[in-house]
């Protein structure tokens, strides 16, 4: 058995980004001023989708790097971290793919490996790109310290003065796995449950073949680096079906198995103790050859794909891989019921998972143990998403 998956996503590091936005000191807009000390969070995603709270998602940075909402969405900026511990900050407007000029100025960062406690501030030099006014800037540069190059990174400036207002701006380049089908990390006694006891076909031979250790803990500061499209023959993540990153090795089994990222081992490891039977051999994880559709059914399909109107035409031809009686119930829904700010058909043809009784759709496989998991709450996802894209409030 062959697994083939694909993924969909903007290019770059896969992460949560915040912005908290401080009261204007000369002449603070009223939108600034009532959104004193507010969190306004955002994550890359695929396509821009609308998100149940509200927030909408940003399209992937120009430059790979993370996107970053600076005053309830007032302005943006991309955070790009290079291999040699550089960091730019590039200024963008309310649209993201606009470059913002600022005034040249002073502006101390403070950087910290992410799950640690002390920041390093961090001079982030006015660096005018080609075509900047003089006076002007639309880009920033610092140095990591040399102890966060290389890891996950929390970073905080205190002061960004952007025409007559000033914001404190905050992100993170630590994985946050709910908008892209990655699972989310196990903390605390649940973490130590999870490792260090057998059950399934996790054994006591795993544990200690294992280090005695958590995933966390061997791969402390691991950056993950996703790629969201293997090539046939490659191995990839029993868990989200992306390639497999050869250093996130686990035992489980008595088997060696690879993964993209920590949290996906927690899944798995889960999986292989409440789930026996849905771990696979590890040669079943190669990524397989798309199967070709049969030539009569091709030209009923890219009907079926056209007759969507004019949504995303790879969206539409996902969907139309459907029968007519479940692509209208996933496009009643139209998200995940997970992943909630992914359409469904930008990652393939959607899941179907029975959940209750009732049908549900999911963006990828990565989404299924937890719908399957958290059925109330899927459920109420479900009908809040039905009734968002009917226009019901």
């Amino acid at each position: 058995m062959k697994i083939f998956k694909r993924y969909l996503i903007g290019s770059g590091l896969i992460a949560t980004v915040t912005a908290i936005v401080a009261v204007g000191c000369s002449q603070p807009s009223a939108q600034t001023a009532n959104q004193s000390s507010a969190t306004v969070p955002a994550t890359v995603s695929p396509r821009k989708s609308e998100n149940l709270d509200e927030e909408h998602p940003h399209v992937p940075g120009a430059h790979g790097g993370i996107i970053i909402p600076i005053g309830a969405d007032s302005y943006h900026a991309e955070a790009v971290v290079e291999k040699d511990g550089q960091l730019r900050l590039f200024m963008l407007g309310a649209d993201e793919t606009r470059i913002h000029e600022v005034d040249i100025q002073p502006v101390k960062a403070f950087v910290k490996a992410s799950g640690e406690t002390d920041a390093v501030p961090i001079e982030m030099n006015a660096t005018p790109q080609d075509g900047d006014t003089p006076g002007k800037t639309s880009q920033f540069v610092g140095k990591l310290p040399e102890t966060a190059i290389g890891l996950a990174i929390d970073v905080t400036i205190p002061n960004l003065r952007i025409g007559t207002e000033r914001f404190r701006v905050g992100f993170t380049t630590a994985i946050q796995v709910h908008d892209t089908g990655m699972p989310a990390g196990v903390t605390g006694e649940e973490e130590q449950k999870l490792y260090f006891t057998a059950a399934g076909k996790y054994t006591e031979a795993d544990i200690k073949a294992n280090g005695n250790l958590t995933a966390s803990a061997k791969f402390k500061g691991f950056m993950s680096k996703h790629d969201m499209n293997p090539k046939p023959g490659e191995l990839i993540c029993p868990v989200t079906f992306t390639k497999a990153n050869p250093k996130i090795e686990w035992q489980v089994n008595g088997k060696k198995y690879l993964f993209c990222c920590p949290p996906c081992v927690d899944e798995f490891v889960r999986m292989a103790k409440e789930e026996p039977e849905s771990v696979l051999e590890p040669e079943e994880y190669i990524q397989g050859e798309r199967k070709p559709a049969k030539q009569e059914d091709s030209a009923v399909k890219e009907t079926e794909a056209k007759s969507t109107g004019d949504i995303d035409p790879e969206i539409a031809n996902a969907l139309a891989q459907l029968s007519p009686e479940d692509r209208a119930v996933a496009e009643s829904q139209k998200y995940c019921a997970v992943a909630t700010s992914s359409a469904l058909g930008s990652m393939g043809t959607p899941i179907k998972v029975e959940v209750n009784g009732e049908p549900v759709f999911l963006c990828c496989e990565g989404c299924r143990s937890k719908a399957l998991r958290q059925p109330e709450e899927t459920l109420a996802t479900v009908a809040k998403l039905k009734q968002a894209n009917s226009g019901k409030e």
